[in-house]
């Protein structure tokens, strides 16, 4: 298989082995190509390098500055070149020894430029299923060619970087394949340090996607693509500051919906009444703090 495994590692030493594990078991692994992108630990990973080397091509890729999933992610396009990627992050791993093979498969057999399958997200004790998730990394094969051709790759960004890497190729006419079958776990661990403040891990969450979508949007607005999509995707930023704003009451959503507002006004009239309606008629209009604001009323607060 034709596949290059990308991986940002930092500080990676308790979980790594799990996931090369996870990959070291796969069926036909071995034409594979597998870089760990050492994101500036402070160790390398030569024991893995040695050990893991039995069982497939490896390779790590050291950065001298600690710069975030993103740009590791990035550098590990750049140093690969096999057809098809996959990216995995070092506290996960695959869900069974054929999720690699079942992807590969699928994206040759459908000629798509992604495959999106389902993922398990695991959570201490708890299991959850995602299916037809298009925001995060998890369980996706990519083309390389089309990444190319379109000049799609990921941003500087520490937060929801996956999330304008992946809206970019849809804003760029990918031909993309959702295959139902579970490939990925992710794993997290709800005591770690960044979540123990759920709400503000949520409002840092909150401005990487705003500031992410509206990368994508610039992007596919500078190269021209269907505004249609483009008007489309600012409206569902709104949507969502909206639904975060009344559960928050944070002006921080505001303005970071702001550079949103401005991008829709400039294409709304892309959208049609009924593409308007379908986003905004079941928005809730009440939350535990008790603001009573219409969806429009919002969009009014976000202009002025």
């Amino acid at each position: 298989m034709k596949i290059d495994i990308i991986i940002p590692t930092y500080n990676a030493k308790k979980t790594l082995d799990r996931t090369l594990s996870s990959i070291a078991i796969q069926k036909n692994i071995k034409d594979a190509n597998i870089y760990l992108v050492n994101d500036a630990s402070d160790y390398d990973y030569k024991e893995y390098i040695e050990y893991y080397s039995k069982f497939f091509n490896i390779k790590e890729i050291t950065l001298q500055e600690n710069k975030g999933p993103g740009v590791a992610r990035r550098v590990g396009l750049e140093n690969s070149s096999n057809p098809y990627i996959i990216f995995i992050d070092s506290d996960d791993y695959f869900y069974s020894t054929t999720s690699i093979e079942a992807l590969y498969n699928k994206i040759i057999e459908t000629n798509s430029d992604m495959v999106i399958s389902d993922f398990l997200y695991e959570r201490d004790n708890e299991k959850v299923v995602k299916t037809y998730n298009t925001v995060w990394l998890h369980g996706k094969i990519y083309k390389r060619e089309f990444l190319e051709k379109n000049n799609i790759t990921f941003n500087d960004t520490r937060a929801n970087e996956d999330n304008g890497f992946n809206r970019l190729i849809f804003l760029s006419d990918s031909k993309t394949t959702y295959y139902p079958i579970t490939t990925y776990v992710y794993f997290e661990n709800k005591n770690s340090i960044t979540r123990k403040n759920n709400r503000a891990y949520r409002l840092d969450g909150l401005e990487g996607y705003t500031y992410n979508l509206n990368w994508a949007m610039k992007k596919a607005l500078e190269r021209n693509l269907n505004k249609n999509k483009i008007a489309l995707t600012a409206l569902e930023v709104l949507v969502y500051m909206y639904h975060y704003y009344m559960e928050l009451n944070n002006e921080k959503v505001i303005n970071w919906s702001k550079e949103t507002y401005q991008l829709y006004n400039e294409l709304k009239d892309n959208i049609s009444i009924d593409e308007y309606n379908n986003y905004v008629n079941n928005i809730n209009t009440q939350s535990p703090q008790v603001i009573y604001l219409t969806f429009d009323e919002f969009i009014k607060k976000v202009g002025n």
